[in-house]
């Protein structure tokens, strides 16, 4: 079999959708090792050479001189695909060009038979996913594509088998690389878990909440609950779905033997604000999103995240652990939990997590106690807030007839005040709709985060672990040029706390998702 070569690799690599702006401007690409799977297939070990990613190795699905002529990269979901599943169901090692080997590993349970691909839209996603069904049952196939990225997916989901929690573990394979001896994830399969992201019902809900404000005025209280009654058994169900999880997972993992380390994490928090407080403005424009951010809004919001790293230090008073470590999902974004509707007309949703990322997974790691299942909630706080903010820059911008960036800068108050500089361009009568849409979202994103997390106390902890997120959300989008995402992170620094407790960056009150 023709193997490509390093010239060809660059042409294949270069415009795959998954490739990183690093390393996608790597001078070339060199091939390490790789296997051959069948008749056309391959699997590739490819090092970016020179540029910013020099030295990042991927893993590559090929399928070469078949009958369609040329060479492709496979993605995990072409016939490479396929005929890595078939190595998963044989269970057997397969040996590479240059010593290495791949390990295939199937679940007890895999049921024999033929496998063949089903349609499936993945969307993007870093790592490549397929449909297949195998036995008439079906599965995702996932390929992850850095080869150096720590991967704990495979062995969690094998962990979590049985639990209800996840997807059903079927198989994975793993890289043992022939230089250094490490062993890498290449792969895992796992039952399909029907079901959609629970930001679906969300979004069909708060759209359809929008013909219901037709005034000047956000919608009150009481017609935003009745609007959610609908999803209120479910989004409970959901939220002690996600408890019963974390159980099961710190059963499973075991407990730290330390508290979370909240001296180190506040000193980086801290570290990592004055960064951002003294760097420049993100670039206007850099990704087509809208001018630089409102000076204003910008200034007070370090200030109050400023002042909250001062009230947590006095809370923590020195200490260098607090309470409530524990094992956790690590990247828990709304559509990485799923929902699917009940046989039973009237039954909670069937739930299911999927995607896990916990950030270590044994007691005697280091970083193991530097986690919390309070990540997660502040994951999907964070997330809601992301959410419904996005949905109503665009209802407001909808109304008035201008850009979202527009309404989402207009929405930034400083002392309950709008931004004096976060309104320009907005119509007469404009910032009376941007108030009434953005604080209906407000009050409908509060009533969900309520069902879905319960009355979560507003802990030191939970406020540390939500100021370290917001921060790394914040210095994200600032590196990337993305002020329009920025300024949600704004809007929640300067959100008011409750008169009855310290200033916090994002407590449960009005703020944009």
């Amino acid at each position: 079999m023709t193997v490509p070569g390093d010239a060809r690799l660059g042409e294949l690599l270069r415009d795959a959708p998954w490739m990183s702006h690093d390393a996608r401007a790597a001078d070339r690409f060199e091939r390490l090792d790789h296997a051959v799977l069948g008749p056309h297939d391959l699997l590739l070990v490819v090092a970016a050479v020179g540029g910013p990613a020099s030295g990042q190795r991927f893993f590559v699905p090929v399928r070469t001189g078949g009958p369609d002529g040329g060479d492709g990269d496979g993605g995990g979901d072409a016939t490479a695909g396929l005929a890595a599943v078939r190595r998963v169901l044989a269970g057997t090692p397969l040996r590479t060009a240059r010593g290495g080997v791949l390990e295939f590993r199937r679940a007890p349970g895999l049921p024999a038979g033929e496998v063949r691909r089903l349609p499936f839209d993945q969307g993007w996603s870093s790592n490549a996913l397929s449909l297949v069904e195998i036995g008439g049952l079906a599965h995702i196939h996932k390929t992850y594509r850095r080869l150096d990225e720590t991967v704990r997916e495979p062995g969690l989901l094998r962990l979590m088998s049985g639990t209800g929690h996840t997807p059903e573990w079927a198989g994975d394979y793993t890289y043992t690389d022939p230089v250094r001896g490490t062993r890498h994830p290449l792969g895992v399969l796992y039952r399909h878990a029907p079901g959609r992201g629970i930001d679906v019902p969300l979004r069909e809900n708060l759209r359809s909440l929008w013909p219901r404000l037709t005034g000047r005025e956000a919608a009150p209280e009481g017609l935003v609950r009745a609007h959610l009654r609908p999803l209120e058994e479910n989004l409970r169900a959901a939220g002690s779905f996600l408890r019963a999880f974390h159980r099961d997972l710190s059963a499973l993992l075991g407990a730290p033997s330390a508290g979370y380390p909240v001296g180190e994490a506040l000193e980086r928090a801290a570290r990592r604000l004055a960064g951002l407080a003294g760097a420049a403005q993100p670039p206007a424009g850099a990704s087509g999103d809208g001018p630089p951010l409102p000076t204003a809004a910008r200034r007070a919001a370090f200030a109050a995240l400023e002042r909250e790293v001062a009230l947590l230090g006095e809370e923590f008073a020195g200490a260098d652990t607090a309470p409530g470590a524990g094992p956790c999902h690590g990247d828990l974004h709304l559509s990485h939990l799923l929902c699917g509707e009940q046989d039973t007309d009237g039954a909670p949703w069937r739930m299911s997590v999927i995607d896990l990322s916990t950030p270590a997974v044994s007691p005697d790691d280091p970083a193991y106690a530097a986690q919390s299942p309070l990540q997660d909630l502040v994951a999907v706080q964070r997330a809601l807030e992301y959410f419904a903010a996005d949905e109503a820059a665009f209802e407001s911008a909808r109304r008035l007839g201008i850009d979202s960036t527009l309404t989402m800068y207009a929405s930034l108050e400083v002392s309950g005040e709008a931004s004096p500089d976060g309104a320009d361009g907005l119509p007469p009568g404009g910032r009376a709709v941007v108030d009434a849409v953005f604080r209906t979202a407000d009050t409908w994103r509060a009533h969900v985060l309520r069902l879905l997390l319960g009355p979560a106390p507003d802990s030191p902890l939970r406020r540390l672990l939500y100021l370290r997120r917001l921060l790394h959300e914040l210095g994200y989008n600032h590196d990337h040029a993305r002020p329009y995402h920025a300024a949600i992170d704004l809007r929640h620094a300067l959100a008011p706390a409750p008169d009855t407790a310290p200033r916090t960056p994002a407590p449960t009150t009005p703020a944009r998702t």
